[in-house]
């Protein structure tokens, strides 16, 4: 069973490295499980497309007899980090533009164990 508030509060932690303004968690199959998240979003929409990517970026990977080990996407006013937050779930996390994705993921990788005990 998720334990959503566990969840959430290792979340909070995340927000506070390297640049991160939001972190949520969605199952492997888009469901919203916790953390924060844009105002003015449809949050399951939004949970459930990063869950598309995840997949068609494993698919590409996987073709080329490789592992993915991120997905980034950059706009014009931020970007999202997609990694996996465990076996279970995605690791979400809106980053400023002038933040390096590959720092902000070392610095919350030691949270994913944490995270996992929870899903």
């Amino acid at each position: 069973m998720v334990d959503a508030a566990a969840l959430e509060s290792i979340l909070k932690e995340v927000e506070h490295n390297e640049g991160v303004h939001e972190a949520m968690l969605v199952s492997l199959a888009g469901t919203y499980l916790a953390g924060s998240f844009p105002k003015g979003v449809h949050v399951d929409t939004f949970g459930s497309m990063f869950a598309v990517l995840i997949g068609s970026a494993e698919t590409v990977t996987s073709e080329t007899r490789d592992v993915l080990d991120s997905v980034v996407i950059r706009s014009k006013a931020s970007q999202y980090l997609i990694v996996h937050g465990g076996r279970k779930a995605l690791l979400v996390m809106r980053l400023g533009l002038g933040n390096d994705p590959l720092k902000a993921k070392q610095a919350v990788e030691k949270y994913i164990p944490r995270i996992e005990e929870h899903l």
